[in-house]
């Protein structure tokens, strides 16, 4: 295996995927990374099909826009197989089209690597504005060094969303967070601003609001607020890409920065 850091791609042949791979080279013409498309197969019969069908598509990307994805079979069950195949290839980031809330789920939690899920093609030749929200979870500081990491390599502003809050004891905790997270930023010196959600507003409907209004690139949700971000998001139609990681997500998978 090479020894160069990659963004893996789940290749199923669908828009999604296309969508997919256009994120990942936005990604990767920044990351300096070598993108690879993972087509999963459930029986070694069917490998000589897909080994032609993708040798078609990585042929086809190259004609129509430019650059030469490699491509990776594996015969195995989705949800272990892309974990698996990411480690593999020292994947710092994994890139998939979100068809189903429910699946995708399935697929990050435990992963080491984060996610970035989409259903559309990227707004912009960059990510510009990142929302970040943050709430009374401890868990919150843990995403704080990706957020620091992506601002620095794309350039990118920060908007900090957090719920508005009625109970002195969970406004404590909020003004905990939040003032570690302003440490944080200003000590990396990044670019940041800070909102609250209405008062009679549910958390996660404010945090769809506030993207659509601002126009962002990308919301970023832990894993563990995943499913209950995306009912909401789905009720409200938003296509905003997620990225998405666990608690436990190692730095050391991401490139050094240049």
């Amino acid at each position: 295996m090479e020894n160069i850091k990659t963004i893996l791609v789940p290749w199923d042949f669908t828009e999604n995927a296309n969508f997919s791979l256009l994120h990942a080279k936005l990604m990767s013409d920044t990351m300096r990374t070598q993108i690879y498309l993972l087509h999963i197969i459930s029986k070694d019969s069917e490998h000589d099909d897909a080994k032609a069908r993708m040798e078609e598509v990585v042929e086809l990307i190259e004609k129509e826009q430019g650059f030469k994805p490699k491509f990776l079979i594996k015969k195995g069950k989705v949800f272990k197989t892309i974990s698996s195949a990411a480690i593999e290839l020292r994947s710092v980031l994994i890139v998939m089209g979100l068809h189903s809330s429910k699946k995708s789920h399935k697929v990050l939690i435990g992963s080491k690597v984060p996610y970035l899920l989409v259903q559309k093609p990227p707004s912009g030749k960059k990510i510009a504005d990142i929302v970040v929200p943050i709430d009374t979870d401890d868990s919150n500081r843990v995403q704080l060094n990706w957020v620091v990491l992506l601002a620095k390599y794309f350039d990118s502003s920060i908007n900090i969303i957090k719920p508005f809050i009625n109970s002195n004891y969970k406004n404590r905790l909020m003004k905990n967070n939040i003032q570690f997270a302003k440490q944080i930023m200003n000590n990396k010196e990044v670019i940041y601003g800070i909102k609250t959600a209405k008062r009679d507003e549910k958390f996660n409907h404010s945090i769809n609001v506030f993207a659509t209004q601002i126009e962002a690139d990308l919301i970023f949700i832990m894993s563990t607020k995943f499913k209950d971000y995306m009912k909401g998001a789905i009720k409200q139609e938003m296509k905003i890409p997620v990225f998405c990681i666990n608690p436990r997500t190692d730095l050391m998978v991401l490139p050094d920065k240049r």
